[in-house]
């Protein structure tokens, strides 16, 4: 199998396809991850597969929708803090990213994309930080017709400090994405389950069987990481690596595929009907109750 996440993406097309598609209107999703380590049982580029492949399936959205879009290829040179103590966690300075993904933006707008949509399933608090201060930037200073939106989840907005008028974030209400489906242990346990645990290890089941040690993963312990060593995973290094010896914090083992094919199907829907409100208004896709 295929797990290029060139594939379906304007690096496979030529650019008289790339040039048809902006007399389309066609708009721009552009994925927005890392390249860090997810323990011993998951790839390295698991942030980059799962945020491209989600929007495989807004695309798919939007499609019904008779919404025109193209993904970009992902970019994946951001901010790893807390697990910066592992090899394989590559990480830039802030301005670094800033400059980086304005001039990838820049360069979609002037070849005629009006609208640019980025999505971030990377959890870094200063990777997603720095992303929507650099879309900001760029709303700011570009022209009407010329619009760059980031999504992100209620809580995200919360924890940012943003109030809910920024005209270039789009935020997915909590009511419509249960971003807890599958981690209902966690409630009960106390215990966190955020990076290369049971959630991230059944996406990428889902999404990329090939590139998961799923026999690993269903031996793995929990690393029984709570809410009080959170702070201190979260400075990286020695301190993170500590707390998280072998690079998970969660329970790997915890593996609940229906509950990661519940959760796509909701996210999928909720970006695409954030996407579609902002070029189409009065056009909403039909969502189920949860």
């Amino acid at each position: 199998m295929n797990n290029s996440v060139f594939e379906g993406t304007m690096a496979d097309m030529t650019y008289l396809e790339i040039e048809k598609l902006i007399k389309q209107e066609a708009i721009v999703l552009l994925p927005v991850a890392v390249i860090e380590e997810h323990g011993p049982h998951l790839p390295l580029g698991t942030d980059t597969y799962l945020t491209y492949s989600m929007f495989k399936h807004i695309q798919a959205e939007l499609s019904n929708a008779n919404v025109k879009s193209v993904i970009a290829p992902p970019f994946y040179w951001g901010i790893n803090v807390a697990t910066s103590g592992f090899p394989g966690s590559f990480t830039v300075k802030v301005d670094t990213m800033k400059a980086v993904l304005k001039d990838t933006i820049e360069c979609l707008h002037n070849w005629g994309f009006n609208n640019v949509y980025l999505l971030n399933l990377h959890g870094d608090y200063l990777h997603s930080k720095t992303i929507v201060e650099t879309v900001k930037e760029i709303y700011e200073l570009s022209s009407e017709n010329k619009k760059v939106y980031n999504i992100i989840p209620e809580f995200f907005e919360r924890r940012l400090g943003l109030d809910g008028s920024e005209p270039y974030v789009l935020v997915q209400k909590d009511e419509e994405v249960q971003y807890d489906k599958g981690d209902k242990h966690i409630v009960e346990s106390s215990y966190l389950d955020i990076h290369a645990g049971g959630f991230e290890t059944s996406m990428m089941l889902l999404e990329f069987k090939e590139l998961v040690n799923e026999e690993m993963s269903r031996k793995l312990e929990s690393s029984k990481t709570t809410l009080e060593l959170l702070s201190k995973w979260q400075k990286g290094g020695s301190e993170g690596r500590e707390v998280t010896p072998l690079g998970y914090c969660g329970d790997p083992s915890n593996i609940d595929l229906k509950d990661a094919k519940e959760f796509t199907a909701d996210f999928s829907k909720a970006s695409a009907n954030l996407i579609i409100r902002s070029i189409k208004p009065h056009v909403i896709l039909k969502t189920k109750k949860l």
